[in-house]
């Protein structure tokens, strides 16, 4: 046992000193041991191998272990390992049988220390047999076994002799000299192998030792990697945070004061400062060498960034984005600016291009001989087409339905280019206003230093008014775009006049100017565009004086749109008797479609005009919701609306006074030539005007009037006249009270006093012609059909000259009555009063009355007083009673006469000639109620 703990010893001292032997030949520094020996670990190499000296103690070592770790009881008392005991504490080699510091005193006190004293004697006799045992097995085995151990003596000194003999001598160096020589061999060859591979490790461990110096700065060496790889997939974001990133951990690798030292002049020093030096030296070429190809990255980032500022399809969105990576990447310029510049130039450059564009087109359409062509349109087409395009005003179909018509594509034209500029502002002003404000105020900007100081924003005044600058040359820019378009070069420029002159040289027509219906109906489009327009910039409360610009611009606009209507309502209005067609409505047969045109016309117009008046438009930088409302009207917009309004109802007047006492055979000329003309068929008048109107509302005729007769014109002129007086003017001063909230008593009564008056011009003519027939009658027959009133016999009937006056008549009530029934009454009225002052007249011219005479004078006016009676009015009584006198005061009475027979039978006579004549007069007849 005691030369197993010796054994367990020598390996301990052997391995803590790094000893092949215990009496080693040679010493052998540390620095020349194999690099296996310096690890921390000692069981194994860096490759994991156990040394060769460790092989030979490894299987000896373990049963040492075992054997120093387990010992049974020496007295056996104690049952197990002993060495576990729970009175064993410190050291166990005190306790250890095996050790040479056995300690007996402290074994039975670790052990033993509750044991008794009779079983500590039990156990004493114990090991005493146990040692008595273990002796005489000792002696047993020798004695069985000394022959076998002199032999193997023997065996090994004649072995030993013949070893010294042959190799085990000084000259073959005790047997190592064949050995030391393959030795040497196998040194050579293994220096000459091993060399390279431990030359290779070294460089490893020095690449492992830089990589390990370097593992902070990982990130930093990725760095030009992973700036390309973000750009490529378009994260720049995450570029700028790398190269944010890069700037941090290059400063951490060169502190500023990484290069001083202290002046320690000790030589050792000096050479540790002097590989510092180099280390760092080398360490921040490889730095800035990587560095520079991060910088060349960035460099060509900002270079892409700032070319994506000038691209202005691009939201602003993206542009603030851009614009602060740049300012995250130390861009040397102001990129802000940079954006506002290129946005600025391009803006105003869109603008112009594409003003440019829309007034190039809309002067090739007014040039184009389709264009030049519908200026030399024929009345009759004028006014077919006019009524197309009035009756379809309201239709929501109203530009494509006449969008081939050379004048609306001259309008749609000046409508999409109005459009066209308004959301170019709309969509390119808010996003460069909202980025000059931020500039401005100097939001968007990487260091703020007066900001940092103070805590708040620094206005700087020259950047202030630049971008007040910028933002009032754009809106100016606009404003004078819209004005060339809308005041200077709205309306077409007309050509020198044509004239035609008829044979009567009443007329001489002029060139086409545009459609007032037309002109409205785009007009009020266009004035709700650029309105929106100006309502839409003033909420973004742009300062500088640019919206003053717009203001301006728009009052301006404003006014020529109504000078322009009120206008073009005129000039339609004068000539609006064209339109007439003579086709009667179905529900009012007595009047012509042509008055209810005429209502739509002039309250289109009417609405119009006041919309481009009281269309709202903010007057205020400050941003003003609209909600619909109407603007303040200028005076002189109401007046201009009004003074137009009347002029453009008296033109009409006159108009209709025109067309009833138009020459006939110009008017069927107009039919005949109703089918020319580049704007559509339908002439003004008779069949073909009647079938133009087939498509409006009541365009269905009820009857064709003959034009050519003037009693007819005249008629139904009276007709439309009374509804005029009686609907449409009341109808249209209400209208215009209500649109314009002026009231219109004065000139409503001057009005109807106009339109009174030409009622009577025109009815007087049409009595004064129709009386004629009767008054060569009844003067014939009274004073020149050879009848002597003096001498005549008693009547035996009604003369034959009052049967044809009162069919005169006859054919006066069936013309009225066919054209307009309600004019019956009044005109057969005028006409019995005419025919009773005739006979006043020519009885009044009658020296003396027979008896005979007198009867029959009294039998011709009371033959015409019933069969008119229906017609009496207060002025015929009078006429007749005044007759009635007449013939009274020069009747001659002859003595023997019975007044009372006579009247009898003149009663009787004029009862028969009642009887006899009821049906030629039966229209004069009452009709049943």
């Amino acid at each position: 046992m005691g030369s197993t703990v010796k054994d367990i010893q020598d390996i301990e001292l052997l391995r803590h000193y790094h000893l092949d032997k215990t009496n080693p030949d040679i010493w052998v520094d540390e620095e020349d041991l194999p690099s296996w020996v310096h690890d921390d670990d000692m069981n194994t190499d860096h490759g994991g191998r156990l040394t060769p000296r460790e092989k030979r103690g490894q299987s000896f070592d373990s049963d040492a272990a075992a054997a120093l770790s387990e010992q049974a009881d020496l007295l056996g008392l104690v049952k197990g390992n002993v060495l576990k005991s729970k009175n064993v504490r410190g050291d166990t080699n005190l306790i250890s049988s095996s050790q040479k510091s056995f300690n007996p005193q402290r074994y039975l006190c670790a052990i033993h220390v509750d044991t008794s004293y009779d079983e500590l004697c039990v156990g004493v006799d114990r090991l005493k047999a146990s040692i008595d045992q273990r002796s005489s097995a000792l002696k047993v085995l020798v004695q069985n076994n000394f022959d076998r151990f002199v032999t193997a003596k023997n065996v090994i000194d004649s072995v030993y002799d013949d070893m010294k003999e042959k190799t085990l001598n000084e000259k073959q160096d005790y047997g190592t000299s064949r050995l030391n020589t393959i030795l040497r061999e196998s040194y050579g060859k293994a220096h000459e192998v091993i060399n390279p591979v431990l030359e290779r490790r070294e460089k490893i461990e020095k690449l492992r030792s830089t990589v390990g110096l370097l593992e902070p700065y990982r990130l930093f060496f990725n760095l030009p990697n992973t700036l390309q790889e973000g750009i490529k997939q378009g994260k720049y974001q995450q570029a700028a945070r790398d190269y944010n990133k890069g700037k941090v951990l290059l400063a951490q690798a060169f502190p500023a004061n990484s290069g001083v030292n202290g002046g320690n002049s000790d030589t050792a020093s000096v050479h540790s400062h002097s590989s510092s030096s180099n280390l760092l030296e080398t360490k921040r070429k490889v730095f800035d060498r990587v560095w520079s190809e991060v910088e060349r990255i960035v460099a060509r980032l900002r270079a892409d960034l700032e070319s994506q500022l000038e691209e202005p399809w691009r939201g602003m969105e993206e542009h603030e984005r851009n614009i602060k990576l740049l300012f995250e990447l130390d861009t040397t310029t102001d990129p802000v600016w940079h954006c506002l510049s290129s946005q600025y130039r391009w803006i105003k450059k869109i603008m112009t291009e594409s003003n440019d564009e829309q007034v190039i087109l809309v002067e090739e359409l007014r040039k184009s001989d389709e264009y030049l062509q519908s200026l030399n349109m024929t009345a009759a087409g004028r006014a077919a087409l006019f009524k197309q395009i009035l009756g379809a005003i309201n239709s929501s179909e109203f530009e494509s339905m006449f969008a081939k018509e050379p004048e609306v594509k001259a309008w749609l034209a000046i409508l999409a280019g109005v459009k066209t500029l308004s959301e170019l502002l709309l969509r390119l002003l808010p996003d460069f206003w909202k980025l000059a404000t931020a500039f401005m105020e100097g939001k968007i900007q990487k260091v703020q230093t007066q900001k940092r100081r103070t805590g708040v924003n620094v206005v700087d005044p020259q950047r202030v008014a630049q971008c007040h600058g910028m933002v009032k040359d754009i809106v100016e820019l606009y404003a004078k775009q819209m004005s060339f378009m809308l005041i200077q070069n709205l309306v077409h420029e007309e050509q020198s006049p044509r004239e035609t002159n008829q044979e009567n040289g009443e007329d001489q027509e002029t060139p086409r100017k545009e459609n007032s219906v037309v002109t409205a109906f785009f007009l009020g489009k266009i004035i709700t565009e650029v309105s929106n327009c100006v309502n839409d910039v003033n909420g973004l409360s742009l300062r500088g004086g640019a919206f003053m610009l717009l203001m301006d611009m728009m009052q301006r606009v404003r006014w020529k749109f109504v000078e322009v209507v009120c206008e073009s309502w005129g000039e339609d209005a004068k000539v609006f008797y064209r339109h007439e067609d003579w086709t009667l409505q179905t529900e009012n047969s007595q009047i012509t479609l042509f008055v209810g045109h005429f209502y739509q016309f002039h309250e289109y117009c009417l609405r119009l005009a006041y919309k481009y008046s009281s269309i709202w438009t903010a007057t205020t930088e400050e941003a003003v919701p609209s909600d619909d409302v109407l603007a303040v009207v200028p005076a002189k917009y109401t007046e201009k609306i009004r003074q137009t309004f009347l002029d453009a109802l008296y033109s009409f007047l006159d108009g209709l006074v025109h067309l009833a006492f138009a020459d006939a055979e110009r008017s069927d000329a107009d039919q005949q030539s109703g089918g020319g003309g580049n704007g559509g068929g339908g002439g003004s008048g008779g069949a073909a005007g009647a079938g133009s109107l087939e498509s409006l509302p009541g365009g269905k005729k009820s009857k064709v009037i003959d034009i050519t007769e003037l009693d007819s014109r005249i008629l139904i002129t009276i007709s439309n006249l009374s509804e005029l007086r009686s609907v449409t003017i009341p109808k249209l001063l209400t209208d215009f009270e209500k649109i314009c909230g002026i009231t219109m008593a004065e000139d409503g009564k001057t009005l109807v006093e106009v339109v009174d008056q030409l009622d009577s011009i025109l009815f007087d003519d049409y009595i004064k012609r129709k009386t004629v027939v009767a008054s060569r009658v009844i003067t014939d027959g009274i004073m020149y059909g050879g009848i002597d009133w003096l001498s005549i016999p008693k009547p035996t009937g009604v003369h034959p000259f009052m049967y044809e006056a009162l069919l005169s008549l006859v054919l006066v009530h069936a013309q009225i009555n066919e054209i307009a029934p309600p004019l019956v009454f009044r005109a057969l009225s005028a006409l019995l009063i005419n025919m009773a002052q005739d006979c006043l007249r020519c009885f009044q011219q009658v020296e003396r009355f027979g008896m005979g005479g007198m009867l029959q004078a009294t039998l011709e006016m009371e033959f015409l007083n019933h069969t008119l009676s229906q017609y009496q009015s207060p002025s015929s009584d009078e006429i007749l009673q005044m007759i009635y006198e007449a013939i009274d005061q020069a009747y001659q009475p002859e003595g023997g006469e019975n007044l009372q027979n006579e009247m009898a039978s003149l009663k009787k006579l004029l009862a028969d000639a009642r009887q006899s004549t009821q049906v030629q007069y039966m229209c004069f007849k009452k009709p049943n109620k």
